[in-house]
């Protein structure tokens, strides 16, 4: 059952997510690729329009990629607390997806926020709710998702056993705007989940 009232993280919000930053990239891309066409040569000048788009697309990626993301962020925010969910513990905005999921609009299943709670690491998006206990994680390392390819970003994720069952949260931060920046953030955000998981004794003098 959906956890607040009306979606934020809809199909309008994916779609411009893709296409702002196509319209960096197709427009010098496909006049590259006509220039190599019409001159038979593909190290014609069309070559330099297809770098240029490719460059382009890379930073309309960047900044668009996450369209409207802190407005997402405030509305999620506002709506789970007036469902009276606790934001007093350590949080982040994330992206969540499952093991199984597909989609070819983003790799984000759902937008929500990880809560590292005094026994679990609980995740409340949109339409998802799971708590880990910290005692059946068994590790939290990197993995790729579809922004690895491009170099704007990679999932953190929480892996462990729970009734025997392997399972795996796959997070990526979204407190930031911007792709990149998230991902500039990415170390920090893993070292301080594994700080919560698993905090170092206090030196000795």
């Amino acid at each position: 059952m959906p956890l607040v009232a009306r979606k934020v993280w809809n199909n309008h919000r994916k779609w411009l997510g893709n296409l702002l930053p196509a319209l960096f990239f197709v427009p010098p891309a496909a006049w590259g690729i006509y220039l190599m066409l019409r001159e038979n040569n593909p190290l014609s000048s069309g070559l330099w329009f297809v770098l240029l788009g490719t460059l382009l697309g890379w930073i309309g990626l960047n900044l668009f990629g996450l369209y409207q993301n802190g407005f997402m962020r405030r509305e999620l925010k506002r709506e789970l607390t007036a469902k009276g969910v606790s934001f007093d513990d350590p949080h982040l905005f994330v992206g969540f997806a499952s093991p199984r999921f597909v989609s070819v609009l983003d790799a984000h299943e759902d937008l929500g926020f990880l809560f590292l709670r005094a026994e679990y690491a609980e995740f409340i998006g949109e339409k998802s709710e799971l708590k880990v206990p910290k005692n059946e994680i068994t590790n939290i390392r990197f993995r790729p998702n579809i922004h690895t390819w491009v170099g704007l970003g990679r999932w953190i994720c929480i892996e462990g056993v729970q009734k025997k069952t392997n399972f795996r949260m796959s997070l990526e931060s979204r407190e930031k705007n911007y792709l990149m920046l998230n991902l500039l953030e990415s170390q920090k955000i893993k070292k301080q989940i594994q700080s919560w998981w698993r905090p170092q004794p206090p030196s000795e003098l």
